[in-house]
C-alpha cells in the first residue's frame, strides 16, 4: 500500500471513529413526566440502561423563545443519547423557532405533546390533549417543526378527548397528521382524556385502557410506526406487548414504573428487550457513578450567598430514592437519608456513605435479575391475554380508509407505480398523490359519511375529529360541534393566538398539579 493510500485509510478510520454510534430501535422508552424525567433522573436511567430511549420533561415553546437560559432546560451530557425533547405549544411558527434551539443541543428527535390533559396545558394553554380536536393544526405544527430541523418529529397523543372518542375519529386524527406532515411515529397513551371533570391523576386511572386500538392503528397504517403507552409498568408487560400476535408495534413507553423503581424496570432491559448485554453491574456501582455526576452538578445553574444552589442536593438525590423499591429495609434507608439531610449533609456521596449500611449487601451488590430470554425476536407470544385490559377483538377498519387504500393501489397500478403488494410500505401522501380526481371525490364522500358515488348530501360526520359521532337516537344537532369544543377547553379561536399567560403558568415547576403528569 502506498504512503498516500495509507494516510487516506487512516483518515477514513478517524472520521468513522468520530461518527456517533447508530441509534437503537425505540423498543423501550421512558415517558416524559413533569418534574420527574429531568436531567438528573435521565442520567441515572442511562447509567442503568444503555439503549432505553429517554424523553425530557415537556418544554414549552415560549419558554425557549423568551428565556435566554436555554442550558437549564435543554443541556444534557452526551451519554444520554438516545434522547428526545418533547415540546409543548400550538403555534407553528413558535414551535419551529423553539425546535431550531432544541436541534442545536443535539437531540435525536423532537416530540410534540398532544396528550397532556392538565387544565393548565389543555385548558388555559390551548395545547396538549386539546390539540386532538384540531388535527389540521397538529399537522401544520409538525410540518413547521420538520421544516426547521433535520431530525425526526413524532407525536404523543391520547385515543381521544371527552366525547370525541371513537376509533374512527382516532383514525382520522392519525390520517390527517401523517398526510399533512412528515410524522411517521405516534406514541399513543391508550386512554382518552377528559379535559374537564378529571384531574391529571384521574385522567391516567379512570378512563379505560384500550390497547387493542393501538394494534388496530398499526394494522390500518402499516407504513407508520406506533408505540404503546399507558398501564405498562414492568419488563414483563413490555416484552409481552412487543411479541404480541396483533403486532407489530414500534415500541412500548413506560412511565411511573420506570421512575419509582428504575432498577427493576431498566436494569435487565438492554438484554431482555434489546438483545444485548446489560450496562449496570449492581446498584452499588450505579450509585457510586451517579454520586460523582451529582456532586459535580450542585449549583451549576446558580447560587446565592445564603446557601441557595440550583440544582440543590435534595433535587439531585431525588431520583435515587426509588433504587431500592421493594427491597428489604428500603423504608429504613429512606428515613436515614432524610435524617442525613436534616443534619446538614454536604454531598450526595456523603449521604450515600452515611446510609447505605442500612441495606442488605445483596440488595447493593446483586447483578440485574435476569428473567426470560434475551431480545424480543422469536415466536409470537400467546399469553397476550395476561396483559390487563387487553381485548382480543380489534375494532374494524373504517370503511372510508379501506376504500381509499384500495383506490390508491388501483391508481398506482394504472400509472405504472408500485405493485399492490408494496402498498403497505409507502406513505399515505404517496397514495393520495396517485389518486385520480374521481378517486379522491369518492374517498372524500366516504370520509364525510356519504355512500360511494353519492353526492355527500347525506353527511352524518365530518372528517374533523372535533365533530365526533352522532348521539344515539338521531343525527347530531346543529351547534353540537361548537358546544363540544367549548366544553372541552379547545377555545383557541385562531392558530396564532397568544398564550403569554399560559406558558408562564406551565413553567412554574413548583406547581403541584403538574408534578408527575404523563405528557
Amino acid at each position: 500500500m502506498s504512503e498516500a493510500a495509507g494516510e487516506a485509510g487512516r483518515g477514513e478510520a478517524v472520521v468513522e471513529s468520530l461518527s456517533p454510534p447508530p441509534l437503537p430501535p425505540q423498543l423501550l422508552s421512558v415517558a416524559p413526566m413533569m418534574d420527574w424525567t429531568d436531567l438528573h433522573y435521565r442520567q441515572l436511567a442511562r447509567m442503568i440502561s444503555r439503549h432505553t430511549w429517554l424523553y425530557t420533561e415537556m418544554v414549552v415553546d415560549k419558554t425557549l423563545i423568551h428565556n435566554p437560559d436555554h442550558d437549564r432546560f435543554l443541556w444534557f451530557p452526551p451519554e444520554q443519547h438516545p434522547i428526545v425533547c418533547q415540546l409543548g405549544g400550538s403555534d407553528p411558527d413558535e414551535l419551529a423557532a423553539a425546535a431550531r434551539i432544541v436541534a442545536g443541543y443535539g437531540y435525536d428527535e423532537i416530540n410534540l405533546n398532544v396528550g397532556c390533559p392538565s387544565d393548565r396545558v389543555a385548558g388555559a394553554g390551548c395545547f396538549g390533549a386539546a390539540l386532538m380536536l384540531r388535527p389540521e393544526l397538529v399537522a401544520r405544527c409538525c410540518a413547521a417543526i420538520a421544516a426547521a430541523v433535520d431530525i425526526p418529529v413524532t407525536v404523543k397523543c391520547r385515543l381521544g378527548v371527552d366525547n370525541n372518542d371513537s376509533y374512527e375519529e382516532l383514525v382520522r386524527f392519525v390520517h390527517t397528521v401523517s398526510t399533512g406532515s412528515p410524522v411517521t411515529h405516534f406514541i399513543v397513551h391508550a386512554r382518552k382524556a377528559h379535559l374537564k371533570g378529571l384531574n391529571p391523576h384521574q385522567n391516567r386511572t379512570v378512563p379505560p385502557l384500550r390497547y387493542q386500538w393501538v394494534w388496530a392503528l398499526a394494522r390500518d397504517f402499516p407504513h407508520l410506526s406506533f408505540s404503546l403507552n399507558g398501564g405498562v409498568a414492568g419488563l414483563d408487560g413490555v416484552v409481552t406487548a412487543l411479541r404480541a400476535d396483533p403486532g407489530p408495534l414500534a415500541g412500548v413507553m413506560v412511565g411511573r414504573g420506570a421512575y419509582h423503581a428504575p432498577w427493576d424496570v431498566l436494569a435487565d432491559a438492554d438484554r431482555r428487550v434489546f438483545g444485548g448485554s446489560n450496562a449496570a453491574l449492581s446498584r452499588r456501582v450505579v450509585l457510586d457513578t451517579y454520586a460523582a455526576y451529582a456532586d459535580a452538578m450542585v449549583g451549576r445553574w446558580g447560587s446565592k450567598p445564603d446557601g441557595w444552589r440550583a440544582p440543590s442536593l435534595r433535587t439531585l438525590f431525588k431520583p435515587v430514592l426509588g433504587m431500592f423499591a421493594g427491597e428489604p429495609r428500603a423504608r429504613q434507608w429512606r428515613a436515614a437519608v432524610d435524617a442525613a439531610f436534616k443534619q446538614g449533609a454536604g454531598s450526595v456521596r456523603g449521604v450515600l456513605d452515611a446510609t447505605l449500611h442500612v441495606l442488605l449487601p445483596e440488595s447493593l451488590d446483586a447483578a440485574p435479575r435476569e428473567e426470560g430470554d434475551g431480545g424480543v425476536a422469536g415466536p409470537a407470544h400467546e399469553a397476550l391475554r395476561t396483559v390487563q385490559h387487553w381485548e382480543p377483538e380489534l375494532p374494524p377498519t373504517p370503511e372510508w380508509l379501506a376504500v381509499e387504500r384500495e383506490l390508491g393501489r388501483g391508481a398506482a397500478e394504472r400509472e405504472g407505480g408500485m405493485p399492490a403488494a408494496e402498498e403497505g410500505k409507502a406513505g399515505s401522501a404517496s397514495q393520495d398523490s396517485a389518486l385520480t380526481a374521481a378517486d379522491k371525490s369518492e374517498a372524500a364522500n366516504l370520509r364525510s359519511g356519504a355512500q360511494p358515488g353519492g353526492t355527500g348530501s347525506e353527511t352524518s360526520t365530518s372528517g374533523n375529529l372535533a365533530q365526533g359521532p352522532a348521539p344515539a337516537g338521531g343525527a347530531a344537532k346543529p351547534g353540537d360541534q361548537q358546544q363540544q369544543q367549548e366544553e372541552s377547553g379547545a377555545a383557541c379561536k385562531d392558530d396564532g393566538a397568544s398564550h403569554d399567560e399560559s406558558w408562564v403558568l406551565v413553567e412554574k415547576q413548583t406547581s403541584v398539579p403538574l408534578q408527575g403528569v404523563a405528557l
